[in-house]
C-alpha cells in the first residue's frame, strides 16, 4: 500500500510510538509526488557521545567539552532520562517534536528525547512511551 507523505497522520503516530524503530518504520512506508520513498532508509549511521555526570549542570542541559566535540557534561538525572537511542533525520525530514506539559512542575518537555520528565523526574502520562 502507498501512502502519500501526511505530517498530521505521522505525528499522530509519533504521539504513541517513539521508539526509533517504530518511527523507522513507519517513516519507511511514505511516499512522495513521483511515488518514490519520502525517506532514505538504506543510509545509517552511528553517532556516539560520551555524556559525564556532573551534579552542577542544571536539568535537561548539555554542556559540551571545550576539547572533545563528542563529550558533554549533565545532571545524573538528565542522563537517566534521555533517550540513549534517537531516530535522526535529514533536511527534508518531518519534524518528530512532541511537547507535553509535565504535570508535576508544569515544564514543557519535548517527549521525542526523555523516558520521564528531565526537571523533576515525574513519569509521562499513560499511553505516552
Amino acid at each position: 500500500m502507498v501512502k502519500n507523505y501526511n505530517e498530521e497522520e505521522v505525528r499522530k503516530f509519533l504521539q504513541k510510538n517513539h521508539d526509533p524503530q517504530s518511527q523507522l518504520e513507519k517513516l519507511a512506508t511514505y511516499k512522495n509526488a513521483a511515488n518514490l520513498q519520502l525517506f532514505e532508509t538504506d543510509y545509517h549511521e552511528t553517532h556516539q557521545v560520551n555524556v559525564i555526570p556532573d551534579k552542577n549542570v542544571a536539568p535537561a542541559a548539555f554542556i559540551p567539552d571545550k576539547l572533545d566535540p563528542k563529550k558533554f557534561r549533565a545532571h545524573p538525572v538528565t542522563i537517566r532520562a534521555m533517550r540513549k537511542d534517537l531516530f535522526m533525520g535529514g533536511e527534508d525530514f518531518v519534524d518528530l517534536e512532541h511537547i507535553i506539559t509535565c504535570a508535576s512542575c508544569k515544564t514543557d518537555v519535548d517527549i521525542q528525547f526523555w523516558h520521564f520528565c528531565p526537571y523533576c523526574e515525574a513519569s509521562f502520562p499513560n499511553g505516552i512511551k
